[in-house]
């Protein structure tokens, strides 16, 4: 792991041709705040047909969602900010889906909301021992982003999809990886993610990138619909006095993810 920098996300490539996105707030868990969102962008943007890419955060969290203490409404709180923060989190599905070179996600810690739903974009998922998924939008009052709700029916099924997203419960490692949320539970997760990539590396790019558009054009034929749906309906359940009042409950944890 890097040394940490006030960037919101560093990126690295590796002598093995492997391309590095850490998310680096690792004093707030790797939350969700709109440098974050813009500079990872940006990182996937750069690296997108490049190789490779391990998607990871710094510290002991791979992200806990929304930062609360900033919003993602900083300046107005108003509904066009709030509008472009959401885009920003609908582009980053669309970059990793996107991208024609596989990309891992090595999560530890926490993958909560906006950075379970992060992780769950990549081509595989890596597990450390110890970490917990959620997606808590649901009794906090707010609506899931980043293509989840047509992503997980996909991954897990319809019924138990149903139930993590309008329960919000916590998911252990072993539980995720049963429910086929992830490929597996290491003791190491970025280790693991970089040797799957440094083989990727080795393989042919065009065959990986075609049978990545195969599948993804196979199984996500109305992800984009699904995108433009989520913004509206975060924007419509943001507005509401519901999501007020749920919200002060979390603020002074810092993230949607009471993990603090």
């Amino acid at each position: 792991m890097p040394e940490h920098t006030s960037d919101p996300v560093l990126l690295e490539r590796d002598d093995d041709g492997v391309h590095l996105i850490t998310l680096n707030r690792p004093g707030s868990l790797n939350a969700l705040n709109v440098p974050l969102l813009h500079a990872l962008v940006d990182g996937l943007r750069a690296v997108h047909g490049q190789g490779p890419v391990v998607i990871r955060g710094a510290g002991r969290a791979f992200c806990v969602g929304e930062d609360l203490k900033e919003t993602l409404a900083p300046r107005t709180g108003g509904a066009e900010e709030l509008r472009v923060a959401f885009e920003l989190l609908q582009d980053v599905t669309r970059l990793m889906v996107d991208n024609p070179s596989p990309i891992i996600a090595a999560v530890r810690g926490y993958a909560v909301g906006g950075g379970a739903e992060i992780a769950l974009a990549a081509d595989l998922v890596v597990l450390e021992e110890g970490t917990r998924l959620r997606f808590p939008e649901v009794p906090i009052g707010h609506a899931h982003t980043g293509g989840i709700s047509s992503r997980l029916p996909l991954m897990i099924g319809l019924l138990k999809a149903k139930e993590l997203l309008l329960t919000g419960r916590w998911v252990s490692a072993d539980e995720a990886v049963d429910l086929r949320l992830a490929n597996e539970v290491v003791g190491d997760a970025e280790a693991c993610a970089r040797a799957l990539a440094v083989q990727f590396a080795a393989q042919p790019g065009r065959s990986m990138a075609a049978a990545k558009r195969a599948v993804e054009t196979a199984s996500s034929a109305q992800l984009e619909s699904t995108l433009r749906l989520e913004v509206e309906s975060a924007l419509y359940c943001f507005a509401s006095a519901e999501a007020t009042a749920t919200f002060s409950q979390f603020t002074s944890t810092g993230t949607v993810a009471g993990a603090r």
